[in-house]
């Protein structure tokens, strides 16, 4: 049944990847007609097009906004080869993104976790419109009916408030209006990739309009190979869609519905290869263990990744006279399991099976005045209640008991959190302004735990059969409830209508939490004190030469207090603790700039320096590896030599004071362009390019394992005969650069986990 299960799923991801094409006769002919008879839009003018953000909670223009905002339109992402959330970091250097498994963990300007768990959420927020995702595994999508992202540097403590202590991404999906629209793609790439999507928007009466989104991708073949079983490996599938709604009872009330499902499977996100040139603990014995090439593993029970995801969101706004109310309400739930070989050898070692799941609920409230005078305010309220379950991490193997033998872990977290919110901006003098805003937050966490001796036999009827009824002693229970007041100072000064100054001072906050996956008989395990964050910002804004050129820049100075961070654990295999490493300090500088020389061309170049390091980290857990020298008689264990390798890791204790902190690398920087040439009467072709740098990234606290700087090249031509349709040749990772995406150590040895070798294929484009 697994199995046809399987197979079922793939089908439809493949169906919906091949067949979105087919889509378009389900649309009525007169819709058609009427997309079709759509004049053509008129030719792109010299000069930027104006940015409207909503970084301030309103529509506002990018260059008046006291923050630091990438925008990035949805045009830009295709153009760029950007398909989805993990390669945001090529557009914008200050985001560096990682994977944990299947949750997708970023950092801001240095501000970020290393690693996640089931319940556990990031130190930056993310939001697709207007509702904020709370559980990590959402964080991973494929972008179809994007309109923009806006990527807000900075804490975020104010309007957003929860966990957005370094920043956050808003995605604002299209919304459908009173115009037919039709877009899709049909491509095939190299590896057996199929890829689909299809956006059909249209209105149903003068009050109501529709849309439907859909995607599906479908990996067939693997980057690399399991020597073990033979099959092919770094191989998956998804697929999803969006519906959403707009219904204008009145001129002065929109109310907007959406409902999302997606599913996914695949085998990059928990599939641990031995890190070249790691010499783990079987391979010293059994050279044929060890690394065995890239982007392969050997393994009897290869690492996986599976999710169901779904949502359903509401919002209603009102216009008064004087100010506009907005309602927010959404919920999602996520399901996913997790299956890793965390030894990465044939010998079962240790197999880490976790499974778990996530539901919330969130309601938010917000009144603002409509502006247009001197003073511009909103306040509102914030209610959010998550359920969390770790439905299982059981651990077997070898190192755990013997095969078969193990642990498991089975605990629920719940949240529930308040806010009150408002914030304030004033003309001083036409050309001074002055934003001033608080947040009062009050959440209370609550964790029941409990552990289990585990004896199975997988896949058989004795599976399960030997599981003690009862956990070891009594279940773990605890509670504590967190209270903070977050604010935010920020003066803007117009030096002329094209260039203005400003400085900010923000204090965000991360909550406390518990960690689901900690062992509950060690009692300070799953207790992590809250996350402080205090923000220096000053910048430039700037649009130049008739609006040819836009050029940004900003600096700031953060002092982070209890920062959370994930480490390895000594003492349970394939599992790690969630820590507070005292204090960090970052300092930095970015540069954004666009150019539009002609009509033809478009520019885009940004570069961000950060210095990040830990100033307070006493106590950290790290793996040091074993060599022929620090393993002698009288030798210090935890002493990092130079000496033959030995196999294996020591699992140490020591300080990490002074240290960078995980990826955030000194400087990252990407240039990208387009160049639009009219062909015949109605044709283009369209040539695109971005070249995105980063800098040397450390993946853990102490500094040992790391990807050395490195360059990632894409590139795209597209042929449009006519205005409706097209035919792209795209190639990402032009070079074949490898690199790393994660890299961590256990007793066992290093892993690691490749980024996307070289692809490249051909794309059929839609547009009415």
């Amino acid at each position: 049944m697994q199995i046809l299960g399987e197979i079922s799923r793939r089908a439809m991801s493949t169906a919906l990847a091949v067949g979105v094409a087919g889509t378009f006769a389900l649309i009525p002919s007169q819709a058609m007609a009427q997309a079709q008879a759509a004049p053509q839009a008129a030719a792109e003018e010299s000069g930027l097009e104006e940015i409207v953000v909503t970084a301030q909670r309103r529509q506002e223009n990018l260059q008046v906004v006291p923050i630091s905002v990438s925008a990035i339109s949805a045009n830009t992402l295709a153009k760029s080869g950007i398909t989805g959330t993990i390669q945001i970091s090529q557009i914008v250097p200050a985001v560096q993104i990682t994977r944990s498994g299947p949750q997708t963990i970023f950092f801001i300007r240095g501000v970020g976790n290393t690693a996640a768990n089931i319940g556990e959420e990031g130190a930056n927020a993310i939001y697709v419109d207007g509702v904020y995702l709370g559980d990590l595994t959402s964080v991973n999508t494929d972008f179809n009916n994007i309109e923009r992202i806006e990527v807000l540097k900075g804490p975020q403590g104010t309007l957003f408030g929860r966990n957005s202590s370094g920043g956050l991404i808003n995605i604002i999906t299209r919304e459908p209006g009173d115009q037919v629209v039709v877009k899709a793609n049909v491509g095939y790439g190299n590896y057996k990739t199929k890829r689909g999507q299809l956006y059909v928007a249209a209105p149903l009466t003068d009050k109501l309009a529709f849309d439907v989104a859909v995607t599906g991708r479908d990996q067939d073949k693997g980057w690399g190979k399991n020597l073990f079983t033979g099959q092919d490996y770094s191989l998956g599938w998804m697929y999803g869609a969006r519906v959403k709604t707009v219904w204008r009872p009145g001129d002065a009330t929109k109310v907007v519905t959406s409902v999302d499902y997606k599913r996914s499977f695949d085998t990059f996100t928990s599939g641990f290869q031995i890190k070249k040139g790691a010499v783990n603990r079987v391979s010293a014995a059994f050279p044929a263990f060890g690394y065995q090439g890239d982007y392969n593993v050997n393994g009897p029970q290869a690492g996986s990744a599976k999710v169901k995801a779904w949502g359903a969101a509401l919002t209603v706004e009102h216009e008064f006279d004087w100010a506009t109310l907005t309602s927010i309400t959404g919920m999602r739930y996520v399901r996913v399991q997790s299956r890793l070989d965390a030894d990465y050898t044939p010998v079962e070692g240790t197999f880490a099976d976790v499974q778990g799941a996530t539901r919330t609920y969130q309601q938010e409230l917000r009144l603002a005045s409509n502006g247009g005078g001197k003073l511009n305010w909103q306040l509102g309220g914030f209610y959010y209640d998550a359920t969390s379950k770790l439905l299982g991490q059981t651990v077997t193997g070898l190192a755990v008991g013997g095969i078969g033998r193990g642990l498991r872990i089975i605990s629920t977290g719940k949240t529930k959190s308040y806010a009150a919110f408002g914030e304030v901006t004033y003309a001083v003098t036409p050309s001074t302004h002055v934003t001033a805003g608080v947040r009062y937050t009050s959440e209370k966490r609550s964790y029941v735990g409990a552990e289990f001796p585990v004896n199975q036999i997988p896949g058989s009827a004795l599976e399960n059969a030997f599981t003690l009824p009862k956990p070891n002693g009594s279940k773990t229970i605890l509670g504590k409830t967190f209270h903070k007041v977050t604010y935010r100072v920020a003066l803007r000064q117009d030096l002329t209508d094209d260039i203005n100054v400003y400085g900010s001072f923000n204090r965000g906050f991360k909550s406390g939490i518990f960690a689901l996956n900690a062992t509950p008989t060690i009692a300070l395990a799953p207790i992590i004190k809250p996350q402080t964050i205090d923000a220096f910002e000053v910048g430039l804004k700037s649009e130049l030469f008739d609006r040819m050129l836009r050029f940004n820049i900003a600096g700031f100075h953060y002092t982070i207090k209890d920062y959370q961070i994930r480490t390895s654990s000594p003492i349970l295999p394939s599992t790690s603790l969630l820590l507070n490493a005292g204090k960090v300090k970052v300092d930095g500088a970015e540069v954004e700039m666009q150019l539009a020389p002609t009509r033809e061309l478009r520019i885009n170049a940004n570069a961000t320096y950060l210095k990040a390091r830990f100033g307070s980290f006493p106590i950290n857990s790290f793996f040091v590896p074993k060599t022929v020298t620090n393993t002698a008689p009288g030798a210090n264990p935890c002493k990092r030599d130079s000496g033959a390798l030995f196999g294996g890791n020591t699992s140490c204790v020591g300080p990490a004071t002074g240290n960078r902190t995980p990826l955030s690398p000194r400087f990252a920087a990407s240039v990208g362009f387009t160049y639009t040439m009219d062909v015949g009467e109605h044709g283009q072709l369209i040539a695109n390019g971005l070249l995105s740098y980063t800098g040397k990234v450390y993946y853990e606290a102490d500094n040992r394992l790391f990807q050395p700087g490195f360059s990632v090249l894409n590139g795209a031509l597209e042929y449009k005969p006519s205005p409706t349709w097209g035919v792209e040749l795209f190639v990402n990772n032009i070079t074949d650069k490898q690199y790393l995406v994660t890299a961590a150590g256990n007793g066992g040895g290093d892993h690691a986990e490749l980024a996307a070798p070289r692809t490249y294929g051909v794309n059929v484009k839609f547009d009415f």
